[in-house]
């Protein structure tokens, strides 16, 4: 399961961890759970759900060679009605993501930037998935400039190259913000 897990700690991360003390008695407390815990939206927590089950039947499809099914299976988690919830939004971005990683591998690159595009209206401040869909783009201009080489135009794939660097060099440091407000808040290693 390849992206379960990223799906699993957004919902345990913000507030799956509280679903095992809902039927705690009033005031009893719940270990590792504060008691000013925002109740869990069965709304936010069914599409996570769901987007675990249709990222789960990608997997199965992409291991089995289909790409078709696995994008199609993205597909719809995309198109999936959505509350407004951060972590629907962190959700969809990586989705759109993994879409275009899978569209570029067929070879399409500009579903692929369509991808990123649609990916990085729900990602627009310094998070991982906005620095994953920056990587994902640089990859798909990278295909774009390696095209353009392959066709005689080499000024112009200069350019596309050096715009690919220019968003994996942003990527990275997107990244480090994220990394940095980590350890700010007290993430720090020993």
């Amino acid at each position: 399961m390849k992206h379960g897990w990223l799906l699993l700690a957004i919902a345990l991360g913000l507030g799956g961890g509280a679903a095992a003390c809902r039927s705690e008695p009033a005031g009893a407390g719940c270990p590792g759970v504060e008691s000013s815990s925002p109740p869990i939206d069965p709304p936010v927590m069914a599409f996570l759900s769901a987007a675990r089950a249709l990222h789960h039947e990608a997997d199965i499809r992409e291991a089995e060679g289909d790409l078709p099914g696995a994008i199609a299976a993205l597909e719809r988690l995309v198109a999936t009605s959505a509350p407004r919830a951060v972590e629907v939004d962190e959700v969809l971005a990586d989705a759109r993501a993994r879409l275009a990683e899978l569209r570029l591998e067929r070879g399409d690159v500009e579903g692929a930037q369509r991808e990123v595009e649609q990916g990085l209206q729900h990602a627009q401040g310094p998070t991982y998935f906005r620095g994953h869909l920056l990587e994902v783009e640089g990859r798909v201009e990278e295909r774009r400039a390696a095209a353009l080489g392959d066709a005689g135009h080499g000024a112009e794939a200069a350019k596309v190259r050096a715009h690919a660097v220019s968003l994996l060099e942003e990527a990275v440091r997107v990244q480090e913000q994220v990394i940095e407000h980590a350890l700010a808040d007290g993430g720090a290693r020993d």
